[in-house]
């Protein structure tokens, strides 16, 4: 969301925390999604590499975690400009897979249950939304009433 970002994050009014909550009930490559984005991220590609990942999922580029899926996956490193091979031995290593699942856990203590999801300051806001509704709670609670 362009807007929050300019208005909100660059400015440094608000930061913001991505947590991981693939979604393997309905894509059963989640799993290996997640942990190739926080792989991109140890080499600075984090939201480079998610943004092609869902692009992917998208053109049914990839399906189940599968070799084929990581072939995928590296290509797709390859091509962003991050080193592949530190890349498949994070992804194949399971290097993340830990934090991935606590993210899981935390999210389900919260009663997430599906995504996007958003937590502004302890209050969960549950669905894609306009703008106009995070400005509303991010402006009452850097000023409020």
């Amino acid at each position: 969301m362009p807007q929050l970002t300019k208005n909100y994050i660059d400015s440094g009014k608000v930061s913001i925390e991505i947590r991981d909550f693939p979604l393997t009930q309905i894509h059963s490559g989640a799993l290996m999604a997640a942990q190739a984005a926080n792989c991109s991220a140890e080499q600075g590609q984090f939201l480079l590499m998610r943004k092609t990942l869902f692009d992917g999922a998208v053109n049914k580029e990839w399906h189940d975690g599968s070799l084929d899926d990581l072939t995928t996956f590296g290509n797709y490193a390859g091509v962003i400009g991050i080193d592949r091979a530190q890349f498949e031995s994070c992804v194949t290593t399971n290097r993340h897979l830990g934090q991935i699942k606590a993210d899981l856990a935390l999210a389900q203590q919260l009663g997430i249950n599906s995504t996007p999801a958003f937590i502004i300051n302890g209050r969960l806001l549950m669905g894609a939304q306009p703008y106009a509704e995070f400005a509303k709670i991010i402006d009452t609670i850097i000023s409020p009433p």
